[in-house]
């Protein structure tokens, strides 16, 4: 059985290399070009699992991918035209620069929740034997970050919130990077460091016990967009690619996110062979994957308030233009929903 589930995934990685590379056969060159920009992220998975499954050649489009080196790339290369949509996270720098280049949210790409955490707070071995061991230990902790600009960053101070904290009493230093922090966190330089939950993971331990940030709050971490001119000009294409892609969004739910009554995980038919198929595509290993596992609404539908809440967050903060409105940079017909008013 693994021999035969092997061959498919051969066959799988095939396709998905043939739809990135471009070099189809005389039939599918009749397919309308659908260029996808995006960083090697496994909250992708669902793109991949469209792909894979045959959703894009279905509605007569021919997939091209092209892994970005980072978020700003992205965005860049949505804003000069060179790719039709894109995927990023959600940051105060991508809301600067989806309002001054005129882009619209119009998916859902990623969302930590309960059950499928992006990130985690690591805690040292010094803080935990002080008895740091939940969020109302964080008052004036000393917590290392690698991007005060994200929405990781944004989420802590969520939960600061929820839990009645004065925010004035988080105490973040930035390190500009993950391995800064693994150094300081390591050496009891920090309380605890903000990372992203697959770096976070190898580290767990009863001397570095973990506190995923999905534990106390929910937020919308990554999203689908396009420009209001590719929309405008192009709208057909991005209903068939978002038609594609939504299909993508419920087989991945069927396969990766799926519980029974009693809590426990149950696998796809076809979970093996995507879980090989996306750990392939972002280069880490399929175990690994499958501890990792990202949340996508089955619909790829947005959390409207919650990105509403973030371009407050940022604004409150100074780090975004107060005259942004949050529903200006929302598109939500391509999935089937009404975008509200502020």
């Amino acid at each position: 059985m693994r021999h035969h589930a092997r061959t498919r995934i051969e066959i799988l990685l095939f396709l998905v290399a043939l739809c990135s590379s471009g070099l189809t056969v005389a039939a599918e060159r009749e397919r309308e070009p659908a260029r996808i920009g995006l960083t090697r992220d496994a909250s992708a998975g669902p793109l991949y699992v469209a792909i894979a499954a045959g959703y894009f050649k279905t509605e007569g489009l021919d997939p091209h991918v092209a892994f970005l080196k980072s978020d700003a790339a992205v965005s860049a290369a949505v804003a000069s035209g060179k790719i039709d949509i894109g995927m990023a996270s959600l940051s105060a720098p991508f809301f600067s620069y989806a309002a001054a280049h005129s882009f619209k949210m119009i998916a859902s790409r990623s969302s930590d929740q309960t059950g499928f955490p992006m990130y985690a707070l690591v805690i040292s071995r010094k803080a935990r034997a002080a008895g740091l061991s939940g969020v109302r230990g964080l008052i004036h902790a000393r917590i290392g970050v690698a991007d005060t600009d994200s929405s990781a960053y944004y989420a802590l101070f969520s939960i600061a919130a929820r839990f009645g904290l004065d925010p004035g009493s988080i105490n973040t230093i930035s390190l500009k990077s993950a391995t800064r922090e693994l150094g300081a966190v390591s050496r009891d330089e920090i309380d605890a460091a903000l990372l992203p939950f697959a770096t976070a993971l190898p580290l767990a331990s009863r001397r570095n016990p973990l506190l995923p940030l999905s534990d106390f709050a929910q937020w919308q971490q990554g999203v689908v967009f396009a420009t209001t001119e590719n929309i405008a000009t192009k709208r057909n294409l991005i209903e068939r690619i978002m038609r594609a892609y939504q299909r993508g969004t419920a087989e991945y739910q069927l396969n990766f996110l799926s519980y029974d009554d009693g809590g426990d995980f149950i696998p796809g038919r076809q979970y093996d062979i995507y879980l090989d198929l996306i750990a392939h595509q972002v280069q880490i290993s399929p175990t690994m994957l499958a501890m990792t596992r990202t949340y996508c609404d089955r619909r790829a539908n947005l959390d409207v308030a919650d990105i509403k809440k973030q371009v407050q967050f940022w604004q409150d903060r100074g780090r975004l233009d107060k005259r942004i409105v949050a529903t200006d940079l929302l598109d939500l017909s391509f999935i089937g929903e009404e975008t509200v008013a502020p």
